[in-house]
């Protein structure tokens, strides 16, 4: 019986859908769920699951026959599609996305490049700056907390915060953004727009009165792992915002969005989107320590993640297949 399902499944549909599996990002299993369901909610659309890191030759020319969506979390590798329409995780850097995002109407911390000819200007930012690696980097490294007067006019050429750039790329200068005494960010992970995933990771070590300190030590300014709690549900002001910065860069359709709440004000503030495809919380590398921080066995049940892949999928692969 079922044999013969999947033989009425193939003969009936019109368009295809590629999800292309990333090693060491993602588990296969999360993909066959998603592609059960996409195939339980779309007799008219085949589902096909290729590896990146091969290049999947009969599903590529399989699913060469029709038009076909292809959704990858990272950049395509060894699989390269025939035809379709192509949402794939792409590295973009953070200057790039701030300035997308501002572009969009989105509220972004207010940034400076630094650039050969900047002078800095201290009262534009505040007392306090954080500076921030542009290149492809994580859980907050490589961002330090520094007085903006120590980088007043070109001061700023010898700060060791920015001679010291692991990479020789001069960093942005980003205005700091109080979250509170136990300072807080949310990570929600979206699709197309439509949240998957989320949390709001609240410090469980109070932040320093250093404003008029010497030393600003940055593990004092974030939440980290092993020094913080996680609280779920997220506001729907959280997941709204979320939600529009697919329209900033649609490009990419898996958004990691790292988002903070200014504590006076009460502002939200979006300070990247990851788009580089490593935020696949439900079974990336930090899963287990999410599973047991959330005492959530099954991440995806959070969201109906697999559900509302498969729905939001389905609607794109219709509607834009190539």
């Amino acid at each position: 019986m079922l044999a013969a399902t999947n033989v009425t499944i193939a003969s009936e549909a019109t368009r295809n859908l590629v999800l292309v599996h990333e090693p060491y990002v993602q588990d296969w299993s999360d993909l066959e769920e998603i592609a059960a369901e996409a195939r339980r909610l779309a007799p008219d659309i085949e589902v096909f699951i290729a590896s990146n890191d091969i290049p999947s030759s009969t599903t590529r020319k399989k699913a060469g026959r029709r038009p076909t969506l292809i959704f990858s979390p990272t950049e395509l590798r060894s699989f390269q599609p025939l035809r379709g329409k192509i949402y794939a995780g792409a590295l973009i850097t953070k200057d790039v996305q701030l300035r997308r995002l501002a572009a969009a109407g989105l509220p972004v911390p207010d940034y400076c490049l630094l650039t050969d000819d900047l002078e800095f200007d201290p009262d534009r930012f505040g007392p306090l700056v954080l500076v921030k690696p542009t290149g492809f980097t994580s859980h907050g490294r490589g961002i330090e907390a520094v007085h903006s007067r120590t980088l007043a006019g070109d001061r700023w050429r010898q700060h060791p915060a920015v001679t010291g750039t692991a990479d020789g790329v001069r960093p942005l200068i980003q205005r700091f953004i109080d979250t509170g005494e136990y300072p807080s960010h949310y990570r929600i992970l979206t699709l197309f727009g439509e949240p998957i995933f989320g949390f709001q990771a609240v410090s469980t070590v109070p932040r320093s009165a250093c404003e008029n300190a010497d030393e600003l030590p940055g593990a004092t300014f974030m939440a980290k792992h092993g020094q913080r709690r996680l609280v779920f549900p997220v506001e729907d002001d959280v997941l709204n915002l979320a939600r529009r910065t697919f329209d900033a860069i649609p490009e990419v359709a898996l958004h990691g969005c790292d988002i903070i709440r200014e504590s006076g004000t009460k502002r939200l503030f979006v300070l990247e989107i990851n788009p580089g495809g490593n935020t696949w919380s439900f079974s990336s590398g930090w899963a287990p320590l999410l599973r047991t921080e959330m005492n959530m066995p099954d991440l995806s049940t959070l969201f109906e993640a697999w559900k509302k892949c498969a729905r939001v999928l389905v609607e794109r692969t219709r509607s834009e297949a190539l």
